[in-house]
């Protein structure tokens, strides 16, 4: 997962890898183009449950009628997912985003009303069946996202994204442990995503996942490292 510019160095790294998640907004679409010709699938990044700014869209709290709950930390809205306006307008951006990509990373699947953004989740999938669909968690969603998507994101698996990067505590251990059980289960492919600064904390990141036997990206918390960690 990369969320930095779009530098031809950067372009070089994220070409080393099988799949990437990316703003395609910042890239130009050669670019995007050369990545998928040379074996890389591109996934573009798309918050379902939160509004925020997006390409040269800026979210501007209280604008929308689909608008809620302020996500002061990330600078977003909790929406209201079952609002038709927020449903064209996620249509409109998944459009957008899949005309020079392979797919979505569907965020926020736990910020809004899980019945709601289940249903959007069909919607996606329905409008592009050919798309690969990445599921960001969206445990609240199971066992209705199963069939709607390719495989799972497990954002945080070993460490948390708080200002103060550290391991998890034991029942934050126990949750993580716990979910990736339940999503191995129902047979969907897993990938993890953690956030470290120091040399032990990305070597327990890794020892986990390795115990765990989920491959992991270990990143900075702004993700601004095309080839990680």
């Amino acid at each position: 997962m990369y969320y930095g510019p779009a530098s031809p160095q950067a372009v070089s790294t994220l070409g080393g890898f099988d799949v990437v998640v990316l703003h395609p907004t910042l890239y130009a679409a050669a670019d995007l183009q050369a990545l998928r010709e040379g074996g890389t699938r591109v996934l573009a990044y798309l918050s379902v449950g939160e509004d925020h700014t997006f390409g040269d869209l800026e979210c501007v709290t209280g604008s929308a009628p689909y608008h809620c709950a302020v996500n002061a930390e990330w600078g977003s809205v909790v929406v209201d997912a079952a609002h038709p306006g927020w449903r064209a307008v996620l249509l409109a951006r998944a459009e957008q985003v899949l005309e020079h990509t392979d797919g979505l990373l569907l965020d926020t699947l736990d910020s809004a009303d899980p019945a709601a953004t289940l249903d959007l989740v069909g919607v996606l999938r329905a409008a592009a069946p050919g798309a690969m669909l990445m599921a960001n968690r969206g445990f609240g969603l199971l066992p209705g996202l199963v069939p709607l998507v390719q495989s799972v994101l497990f954002e945080a698996f070993s460490t948390t994204h708080s200002p103060r990067l550290a391991a998890h505590n034991k029942q934050g251990l126990a949750y993580t442990a716990h979910w990736l059980g339940v999503v191995k289960a129902a047979g969907l492919p897993v990938v993890a995503l953690d956030y470290a600064a120091k040399p032990k904390l990305i070597a327990l990141a890794r020892a986990r996942a390795a115990h765990y036997a989920v491959p992991t990206f270990v990143t900075n918390r702004a993700l601004t490292l095309p080839g990680g960690l």
